[in-house]
């Protein structure tokens, strides 16, 4: 027994931050539209922001029911829209289960505008909302990380620049990391809110093309973010989070308008 628990691997700080991002999007703040309508929609995000990887094999339909809080016919439905969809393929037999299919066709700026339109909203108010909640999430982090959380923190940053040639890892990563300081915040309630915003944002990032320059100026300011709350330093975590929040936001504005 002993031996097996010791050869266990255990889990990164990336895994776990997946982990605990899935949890809090599919879980969300509660249904307060349509039930099949949200699930679908949570469902598809989780798959787009890359914490369902392509081929990877989703929890089963009572898993996802009780995650989510809906029952087993509306995930049952869900999954058959995705699967019409190219999202997920379905496998029968002992070895059989729901799985994410290939890496999808990212929308146009067309499709995309009218995606965000159908929500209700716009590409500014999304911005909008990231640049008050991000910065807020980064000052509590600062001034609530455990001593765990600052090293996965920064053990993370330190993997964004190894990903900085392979732009679909390093947007997982990009993720991860401020799933991680929703985490530190202490709060699931953040946590869950965080979720849906890089959900609101994983179409449009779907379209953004690669640069590795943005990809380094990225975890320049990733690691900026980082030591200020490692350091437990409030403000500045707030100031750092709000230059990155405010250039990404510039650089989305002036791509699709």
């Amino acid at each position: 027994m002993a031996r097996a628990a010791a050869g266990k691997r255990a889990a990164s700080p990336v895994e776990r931050s997946k982990q605990a991002s899935v949890a809090a999007l599919l879980r969300g703040p509660g249904p307060a539209q349509n039930a099949f309508e949200v699930t679908v929609e949570r469902l598809g995000s989780s798959i787009k922001m890359g914490l369902y990887t392509p081929a990877q094999q989703l929890p089963s339909e009572r898993q996802l029911a009780e995650m989510m809080g809906v029952s087993r016919t509306t995930i049952r439905e869900a999954i058959r829209v995705l699967t019409v969809q190219g999202i997920l393929t379905v496998r029968r037999g002992r070895s059989g289960g729901t799985f994410v299919a290939g890496e999808m066709r990212p929308p146009s700026v067309q499709e995309l505008h009218e995606r965000i339109r159908r929500r209700g909203t716009s590409l500014g108010e999304i911005l909008d909302h990231r640049l008050i909640m991000e910065t807020g999430v980064a000052e509590l982090a600062a001034e609530r990380a455990t001593a765990a959380q600052r090293g996965e923190i920064a053990e993370l940053v330190e993997h964004m620049k190894e990903a900085e040639e392979d732009f679909v890892a390093y947007r997982r990563l990009d993720t991860a990391f401020h799933m991680l300081l929703a985490q530190a915040a202490g709060s699931p309630r953040l946590s869950a809110v965080i979720a849906d915003i890089h959900a609101e944002l994983s179409d449009v990032m779907s379209i953004v093309p690669y640069s590795r320059e943005a990809c380094v100026h990225s975890t320049t300011q990733h690691r900026r973010i980082a030591r200020a709350v490692i350091n437990g330093q409030g403000s500045a975590a707030r100031a750092a989070m709000r230059e990155h929040v405010g250039a990404t936001s510039s650089f989305l504005r002036g791509l699709l308008g």
